[in-house]
């Protein structure tokens, strides 16, 4: 039986095999798993069953692939800047521009804000905060500088470069319907930090930072209500 010989020719085609780079730590936590990874791997190096080096093997994956399996199983992408935003509204029975001019006033808020330990005022629109927010384990002390201001209606504030607790914040002081009323709307937004291990941790403690603040804006609004009373 003859067989054709074009029957036999191999006939040649481009292949390819889709590759999806799938990758959810950031440049910066890849560059600390290499540092840990080597290190870890070359004091295990003689032990390679043992816990130290394969825990320094997984740290090198991470750093090579961008990828993190601990990660991708919580839904947690800290390949890119996340902003965690805590936002609250509140009636104050108090004028708002009365409210505005207690709160500008930024030595009445130690007193008025259970967690803020202190507030050193070093030039009109720069400041030193000092806090226990998260109870007796340490406190917390950042630079902020206002970069707005608007009389009677709202403050904004940031973080200066430097300060451990990196944030912004803005405060608005609107009018009700009733003119001795004020709706104070506040919003936090700040960057965790180590990725995304700061990242699932801002998740977990989200509850706890809402909570608080609610608390500490309660106190604030017993404070200026109570004081103003007086004072009238």
């Amino acid at each position: 039986m003859n067989i054709h010989q074009s029957n036999l020719k191999l006939r040649s085609g481009k292949f390819s095999i889709e590759k999806h780079q799938y990758e959810n730590i950031g440049l910066n936590e890849r560059m600390v798993s290499m540092f840990l990874g080597g290190i870890l791997i070359s004091r295990g190096i003689k032990r390679p069953l043992k816990a130290q080096f394969l825990y320094g093997a997984y740290l090198t994956y991470r750093a090579f692939t961008g990828r993190c399996l601990l990660y991708e199983r919580l839904g947690i992408d800290a390949s890119k800047p996340h902003a965690i935003n805590i936002r609250g509204e509140f009636v104050i029975e108090r004028p708002a521009a009365e409210v505005y001019a207690y709160w500008r006033n930024l030595n009445n808020l130690p007193g008025s804000v259970k967690h803020l330990l202190s507030v050193e005022i070093e030039e009109e629109n720069l400041s030193k905060w000092k806090s226990n927010v998260m109870g007796n384990l340490f406190a917390i002390d950042w630079n902020a500088e206002i970069v707005k201001d608007e009389p009677g209606h709202l403050i904004g504030w940031r973080s200066i470069p430097g300060s451990l607790f990196h944030h912004v914040g803005r405060v608005e002081f609107a009018k009700t319907s009733n003119p001795q009323e004020t709706l104070l709307k506040i919003v936090l937004s700040y960057h965790p930090p180590a990725g995304g291990l700061g990242l699932g941790l801002a998740k977990l403690l989200n509850p706890y930072f809402e909570s608080l603040l609610k608390k500490e804006i309660k106190t604030f609004k017993h404070t200026i209500e109570t004081t103003t009373q007086r004072q009238a």
